[in-house]
């Protein structure tokens, strides 16, 4: 079993490692199409299930799926003040899609144990 404190850490280490990803420059071309949607998806669905991990036992998950959502707002309006970077309402659909999907993931089991 891995410690809350672990969890808050990965967590923590995730959250700085999306904001600093998400800020530098693109480069290079997309394999298939809708790549970026489907990575913010899986991004913001690790933040949400390292977020449930860390704190879900102190702090409502609806509140905890808020926001990070608001985190992935933040970096989205950040990349809007940027040259090389631009905001995306798309983005921040695909980020609400990946911590939907571990929430409904963390229902089903809550309901199936």
């Amino acid at each position: 079993m891995i410690a809350i404190s672990h969890y808050q850490i990965i967590f923590w280490l995730c959250a700085g490692a999306t904001a600093v990803a998400s800020m530098l420059p693109v480069e290079g071309s997309q394999v298939f199409e809708s790549q970026d949607k489907v990575g913010h998806a899986l991004i913001y669905a690790l933040l949400y299930f390292f977020g449930v991990r860390a704190y879900g036992h102190s702090i409502s998950l609806w509140l905890l799926a808020i926001l990070i959502l608001l985190f992935g707002l933040s970096i989205e309006i950040a990349q809007s003040m940027t040259s090389y970077r631009h905001g995306d309402i798309w983005d921040l659909v695909a980020n609400g899609v990946g911590i939907t999907s571990i929430w409904l993931l963390l229902e089903l089991r809550r309901r199936t144990v």
